[in-house]
Order: structure tokens, then sequence, then C-alpha cells
């Protein structure tokens, strides 16, 4: 059974009043508990276009998985950045991270790459240089807390992988981790922290519409291992 877990009001107002008129548009509260996978993912969608995320990790709720679409009919190398913003609780470090349509990986941060500290931001290119541009589809975007950090499962080994590799707690990484040529299947886990968190989803100011309610699918990619 879902459970029902209240939101910092605060927390949403802050974010809320962090949005543009350029950025308007209905904003996501957590509803109930969004899953930890892409198959049980929170979908977002159904909302319209979505620009803020706010919700609470902890104890054994330790990933926190959104469904969006990325829209970008006027130039797809536009960068659509996912911030965790100022009102966020701020004895709670959160990483960030970001899958394709088939739970492949995408973007993974702990720590933010522009303003420092223990927020966390996803940008393109990413400053490693393997994930260039995000083109439009459908994504999962998920919240954990730092050191919790995604896996999949190499059948042919038998054991579960990391998806990104970290030079730094800074660095935006793209999949280039032992496990990045197969999809999300678990986490590492984490300690238990908990924290309110809100995430603003920010398109290049030459960006027409980022996330919106449409029925875009991004084909499936597999990489090579």
């Amino acid at each position: 059974m879902m459970k029902t877990r209240t939101i910092n009001a605060a927390l949403f107002g802050s974010l809320l009043g962090l949005t543009t008129p350029a950025l308007a548009g209905p904003d996501w509260i957590e509803d109930g508990d969004a899953g930890s996978s892409v198959g049980d993912a929170q979908d977002t969608t159904m909302v319209g276009r979505v620009n803020t995320i706010a919700g609470t990790l902890g104890g054994s709720d330790q990933e926190d998985v959104y469904r969006l679409i990325i829209e970008d009919a006027d130039d797809i190398n536009s960068p659509v950045n996912f911030g965790i913003m100022p009102g966020s609780d701020p004895s709670f470090n959160p990483s960030l991270w970001l899958f394709d349509s088939a739970g492949f990986g995408m973007l993974g941060n702990d720590d933010d790459p522009i303003l420092g500290g223990i927020g966390a931001r996803l940008i393109t290119p990413s400053t490693d240089g393997v994930t260039l541009l995000l083109p439009p589809g459908e994504y999962y975007l998920a919240v954990t807390e730092s050191g919790n950090v995604p896996l999949s499962f190499n059948s042919g080994a038998g054991m579960f992988e990391e998806i990104f590799s970290f030079t730094n707690a800074f660095e935006v990484s793209g999949p280039d981790g032992a496990g990045a040529s197969n999809p999300l299947a678990g986490w590492t886990g984490g300690d238990g922290s908990s924290g309110n968190y809100g995430i603003i989803i920010t398109p290049a100011p030459s960006t027409l519409a980022v996330i919106s309610f449409a029925g875009l699918s991004m084909a499936r990619r597999r990489r090579n291992a």
C-alpha cells in the first residue's frame, strides 16, 4: 500500500517563487511514494508541463524516480538543467540521476558543479564529455541521498555493476561505469538519512517547450560494451 508523506509547504512555496513566466506551468508534488525503478516511477506527464518537483526521502524510502517528457522542437542542443534548489533541507545531501526511456543511464551528479556545495545538478554536455545532449523523448529522473548510486545487472557475470564512474563529487557523469551497457536494475542503498528536496527543470532561454504533456517516446538505444 502506498504510504502518504507530508511535503514541506515552505519548500514548495520557495520553488514556486523561483519559477518565472517562461517556466510557468503545473508543478509536481510527490504523490505518496515515488518508486525506485522505471517500472514503478511516478508519472508526471499527466499534469502537463512540469518545471518543479518536490518530494521527501528517508528511512526505507531511499530513491524517488519520476517519469517525464523532454520536448525541444526548437533546438535539440539546448540543454535541460535539473538542479536541487535552495529551500531543500540544508542537512540533506542529494544526488540526481537521469535515465532514458529504456532505463539506460544518461547523466549523474552528486555535488553541484556550478554553485558547489552539497546540492546536485545535471547539465549537458556532461563534464566528462560522455553525454553531449538530450534528444527529445521520455526520461526518468531519480533523486537519492549521496552515496546511493544506480546499478545495472550483468547477466553474463551474474553481478550488479555501477552505471556511472566519477573522478570527483562535482563531475556530471555520462554512463561510463562498468554497468553502462545495461539498464537500471537496482541501487547500492544509502544510510537512510531523510530530507525534503526540490528540483527545478530549466530549459535554455531559446527553448520553446521543454517539459510537456506529449506522446513522444525516445527510441530505445542499446550501448555496446
